[in-house]
């Protein structure tokens, strides 16, 4: 393992890249608070994908898969959360934190939220698909952090949600519902 791993810090001094600015540990793997994550290029996801998958299911299709996928995600981040003990008021603005310092999706601000009344307003600044969809030539949109949204709200309220997204004066704003 020791040699492949030198292989590839050659090949990527070869292109200028210094490998010593890694974020993965020995092992490949990134580690943040105890949880392997992953990171993703923006130009590929999840806008390239959804044009990719969308030639063979239809497009609408693709964009509904994406949502769900990240529904089901942020279910679990919810749940993972909660069952820490953190009170359900705060698990948004926890989660909100670690977004923007850690996860490269963009930087997302709480503009209302009501558990009670079961409603979530959230402005996205420099939102990765937005990008993703402008550097692929699309119509800039969000699925994938709708969908994390409306999965960690419907489990902060245990009920379902429904979730819109609107991009507009270069921000996404995502409202999210119970249904």
């Amino acid at each position: 393992m020791e040699e492949l791993m030198k292989q590839y810090e050659a090949i990527l001094k070869q292109v200028g890249i210094d490998p010593s600015n890694k974020l993965t540990n020995d092992e490949g793997k990134i580690i943040l608070f105890n949880k392997r994550w992953i990171l993703m290029d923006v130009e590929a996801f999840p806008e390239y994908i959804i044009k990719s998958t969308g030639a063979i299911m239809g497009e609408r299709m693709a964009q509904e898969f994406v949502y769900w996928f990240g529904y089901s995600y942020g279910e679990r981040v919810a749940e993972r959360y909660i069952n820490l003990g953190m009170p359900k008021e705060i698990v948004p603005h926890f989660v909100a934190a670690i977004t923007t310092f850690f996860t490269g999706w963009g930087i997302p601000q709480i503009l209302e939220m009501s558990l009670e009344r079961g409603k979530l307003l959230v402005k996205i600044i420099n939102d990765f698909e937005s990008e993703s969809a402008l550097l692929n030539e699309a119509k800039p949109t969000n699925n994938f952090l709708r969908g994390v949204l409306a999965g960690a709200f419907a489990k902060l309220i245990d009920a379902k949600t429904h979730a819109i997204a609107e991009f507009k004066d270069g921000f996404t704003v995502i409202s999210v519902e119970r249904r």
